[in-house]
């Protein structure tokens, strides 16, 4: 099953807009009037991020079905997929971590590599790619991080209804933790969050996050999964004091130049 967290099964609330969002902010605050252009919608949901003249990024997860031969919008032009690259150490989850104790679902998100690259037929013309981080120092950093999912307040978590909106969203959050597979922030409540703290939700996953370096754009991240405890029928997503996980990307580097490289 291909989801950020099960999100189509498990997270249920009542709110508007995309993102999940403080509650104590206007949420017009959190949308964006443009779209960076290297923020590509995926053909089913979820994103993906130009890092290259003919190459895409997203969290393997997205891969609902066989793209190849789907277009991809990049700026105002259609690219079609020429190939797709799964990372190796991806797997879905089976039927019997989809129920009960949340647990052994959170073992085996975290022990997974959800990445995946996409290949277009031709070069991109007219918009420039997003940079890679390839440092291994992001923790303590501030990210921005984009999406048009779901919305939701940190007091109600998210409501998966709003997904069909569409609407271009950012927030920003501090790397709590870089380590391994994973970058992870906290939904801070307002009393120790940002001005735009966020989370992100159903459909934003992969994601842009992306730390600014002198004002060049980095990518450090692709939106993933959230941490969950207890049993999985009364979890929901996007409260305040939720921990998210990305995918590091500095991780994946060595592997990223070689399936472009091939």
């Amino acid at each position: 099953m291909k989801v950020l967290f099960l999100l189509f099964i498990i997270f249920f609330s009542t709110y508007s807009n995309a993102v999940v969002k403080r509650h104590d902010v206007p949420p017009e605050k959190y949308v964006l009037k443009k779209v960076p252009e290297y923020l590509i919608d995926m053909p089913h949901e979820g994103h993906g991020v130009l890092i290259n003249s003919q190459w895409v990024v997203t969290v393997a997860h997205t891969i609902f079905y066989d793209y190849v031969g789907k277009d991809l919008i990049v700026g105002s032009k259609a690219y079609e997929i020429e190939s797709v690259h799964i990372h190796p150490d991806y797997a879905e989850p089976n039927k019997s971590l989809l129920k009960g104790d949340l647990a052994p679902l959170m073992s085996f998100f975290k022990s997974r590599s959800d990445i995946a690259l996409i290949k277009l037929s031709s070069k991109v013309s007219g918009v420039n790619p997003i940079n890679i981080y390839n440092g291994k120092s992001e923790k303590g950093k501030t990210i921005t991080v984009y999406g048009k999912g779901a919305t939701g307040s940190g007091l109600t978590g998210e409501n998966v209804n709003t997904k069909s909106l569409r609407v271009i969203n950012h927030f920003q959050n501090v790397v709590e933790n870089a380590e391994g597979n994973w970058l992870a922030f906290k939904f801070d409540e307002p009393a120790n969050a940002l001005p735009l703290e966020g989370m992100h939700g159903s459909g934003d996953s992969g994601g842009a996050s992306v730390a600014f370096v002198e004002g060049v754009p980095f990518l450090v991240g692709l939106s993933s999964w959230q941490l969950g405890h207890g049993d999985i029928s009364t979890f929901k997503g996007g409260l305040y004091g939720t921990t998210a996980y990305q995918v590091r990307v500095s991780n994946y580097h060595n592997w990223i130049l070689s399936v472009l490289g091939s």
